[in-house]
């Protein structure tokens, strides 16, 4: 029968079950995949369920489906581990198949799937190798490093010192101290904090990882990348992370020039790019670098320092010991460390109260994998909620509570369960955890014993809710730091 013969209402009805069968097939629960949400919505998936900052929605979901529930971003499957032996027996006991990275916008797109952070299989086992081995040629842990981070802190206090206890904001002056130990490491410089161009750099990066937060739905719908004009910021981060990687080559190509008049031993134990280019050359090997500021660490200081204004027992507590151990006439030092149990078990409460990436970086199955009885297909999309591990009643008895005892044993000695993991677990675990922990010691060992910390406005105390984007991060608000001595 000719198609013109057929009336207007059989083409109708005839279309609309076309849609169904499509959307049926394209959203339908495979069999053994982990339970979730009802029907997936043709396109979005389950995103219309999803708030800007999903925690709550993943804790709901998982009272009602469990510690592993799976869900539909657009047409992507994605798996939440819930628990931390979920994200255990995930990232550990079956890391060959959990350790690869997504295809995604943020992936794809804005990192080009390089780098240690981004990167997977045999690239991403390469570059960690080599980091690694110059991170600790160049002293990782040990008092070489210690050293440039305790240069940058006496810049960092003087600027503070300089406000003279008056109501400031440190939010942007701890970026760019921060921002200054990775120049250090990875460039072999720092820069003044009245930098222009890089206070502009600073602004940009701080910038982008809020925007980064709104545009994570590219990730599942990346058409939305061609809507006219920017509605969700997306050419705006595009042209963001170009400024910074910009930012980065330059440093990158002058040190490719200079090294071709370097000698072997003014390579070794120099900066990062230096040593990188320096192994790649030797292994005849052409390896991207991505040099990142530590979004994570600074975000940590300024955590600690919102709980000190709430908890100011605790800022006592860690001054006592300060003054105990190392006095208020040298600066502390790294070796000072195992012996400041009350100041270690804080920043492990910052860390865990803070939840500075409470949804991890994302995952990804590299094949299909059968999972507690469940099968994950290749390619699924996995999400380790560190956040739920880190708030678990179950496993901290009264998560809520900003309480740095919980670090201390019976013994009076540093205990850590197994359970924190604020820099995740695995293969994939932080790269700079080390170096992130030991900025943080010598940081707020050293504010403290410097500064006390004190509301802006005498009563008036800032508020602890966070921001969710890529990281997890306060508000910004003003704090006096007025001088001991």
């Amino acid at each position: 029968m000719p198609l013109l013969s057929l009336d207007p209402t059989s083409l109708l009805v005839g279309a609309v079950v076309l849609l169904c069968l499509l959307w049926w097939k394209s959203t339908r629960r495979p069999p053994g995949l982990p339970p979730g949400p009802g029907p997936a919505l043709p396109l979005l998936g389950h995103l219309h369920l999803m708030p800007k900052d999903p925690r709550a929605q993943f804790l709901s979901w998982r009272r009602q489906y469990g510690d592993v529930f799976s869900l539909y971003m657009g047409g992507k499957m994605v798996v939440v581990l819930a628990s931390y032996s979920a994200i255990r027996e995930a990232l550990v006991a079956h890391a060959d198949v959990f350790s690869h990275r997504p295809h995604t916008f943020i992936f794809d797109e804005l990192t080009k799937s390089n780098g240690i952070v981004s990167s997977s299989g045999p690239m991403w086992k390469e570059q960690r190798k080599t980091g690694l081995e110059i991170l600790r040629a160049m002293g990782m842990g040990k008092n070489v490093l210690a050293e440039k981070i305790q240069e940058e802190i006496t810049h960092y206090i003087q600027a503070i010192k300089d406000h003279q206890g008056a109501p400031v904001c440190l939010c942007r002056l701890t970026q760019i101290s921060i921002s200054n130990n990775i120049c250090s490491i990875g460039f072999g410089k720092r820069f003044e904090y009245g930098d222009a161009e890089f206070n502009n750099y600073i602004q940009i990066l701080d910038e982008t990882f809020k925007l980064l937060g709104g545009t994570a739905v590219l990730n599942f719908l990346p058409v939305l990348r061609h809507i006219p004009g920017d509605p969700i910021k997306v050419k705006t981060a595009v042209a963001n992370i170009d400024s910074v990687r910009n930012f980065a080559d330059q440093h990158v190509e002058n040190h490719r020039k200079n090294l071709e008049e370097r000698t072997e031993d003014m390579v070794e134990n120099n900066d990062f790019i230096y040593s990188y280019l320096h192994q790649a050359q030797m292994q005849k090997q052409q390896m991207n670098v991505n040099t990142t500021v530590k979004e994570t660490t600074s975000s940590s200081l300024l955590w600690a320092m919102l709980f000190f204004l709430h908890y100011p027992h605790v800022q006592d507590k860690c001054f006592e010991e300060i003054s105990d151990v190392i006095g208020l006439h040298r600066l502390p030092t790294m070796s000072d460390r195992p012996k400041m149990i009350y100041l270690e078990a804080t920043i492990c409460e910052v860390l865990r109260k803070g939840d500075l990436v409470p949804l991890s970086v994302l995952h990804a199955t590299s094949q299909d994998v059968n999972f507690r009885g469940f099968v994950i297909p290749k390619d699924a999309v996995i999400i380790p909620y560190l956040g739920c591990v880190l708030e678990d009643p179950e496993i901290w008895g009264d998560p809520e509570n900003f309480r740095p005892e919980r670090f201390i044993g019976p013994d009076g000695k540093l205990t850590k369960p197994e359970e924190f993991v604020p820099f995740s677990t695995g293969r994939r675990v932080c790269l700079g955890e080390s170096l992130g922990r030991m900025e943080l010691f010598l940081y707020l060992a050293t504010l403290i014993q410097h500064f006390r910390l004190l509301p802006a406005e005498e009563g008036q105390l800032p508020p602890l809710e966070g921001v969710f984007g890529l990281t997890h991060t306060p508000q910004p608000y003003r704090i006096r730091a007025v001088p001991r001595t």
